[in-house]
C-alpha cells in the first residue's frame, strides 16, 4: 500500500485558517485524487480556535523558535510559541506514524510555510515550524505554489 501524503488541511477545503477560511487548491486536489492523504492543521492541533489572531515569527525563524531563541507572537502581542510547538509536534507524530514521506503545505504559514513566512512584520524567506520538523525527520515538503493554478475557492 502506498504511503499517505501529509497535506495542510486548509488546502483540501477545511475552514481552519486564522480568518475562518480555507484555501482549497485545485492543483493540489487534482494531485491528491485517488491517493491517500492525511490532512492536518498544526494550529488547530495547538488548540487554537477559528477564527483566531494571526501570528508571525519574532527575532528569528523556525529553527530559532524550536530552540527557544525566537518566538511566535500574535497580533495582540501574546507569545504563542509553546502552544504552536505542541501543535506542530502533534502533527509530526501523525505524519511519522503514517510513514508519510511527502507533504504539501500552505505557503506563508508560521507552521506550514515552505519557502516564505512572516517575520517581524515582513514576508521573508523561511519555513514554518511544522515544515522544519518534517524536514528534520526526512519528510519532503513542498508548497501549494508548486502546483501552479490558484486555489479552488469553494
Amino acid at each position: 500500500m502506498k504511503r499517505p501524503i501529509v497535506v495542510s488541511a486548509c488546502l483540501v477545503g477545511k475552514r481552519c485558517r486564522y480568518n475562518g477560511e480555507h484555501r482549497a487548491h485545485a492543483g493540489v486536489l487534482r494531485y491528491l485524487k485517488g491517493k491517500r492523504y492525511i490532512a492536518v492543521c498544526p494550529e488547530k492541533l495547538a488548540g487554537w480556535g477559528v477564527p483566531r489572531p494571526p501570528v508571525e515569527f519574532r527575532g528569528g525563524g523556525a529553527q530559532k523558535a524550536v530552540t527557544g531563541e525566537a518566538s511566535i507572537v500574535d497580533n495582540r502581542g501574546r507569545n504563542r510559541t509553546r502552544s504552536l510547538m505542541r501543535g506542530a509536534k502533534r502533527a509530526l507524530a501523525r505524519a511519522l506514524s503514517s510513514h508519510a514521506t511527502e507533504a504539501i503545505l500552505k505557503e506563508k504559514s508560521p507552521s506550514c510555510g515552505v519557502k516564505k513566512v512572516y517575520r517581524d512584520g515582513r514576508l521573508v524567506r523561511g519555513g514554518g515550524v511544522f515544515t522544519y520538523l518534517l524536514k528534520r525527520h526526512g519528510v519532503a515538503a513542498r508548497s501549494e505554489e508548486s502546483f501552479g493554478d490558484r486555489g479552488a475557492r469553494k
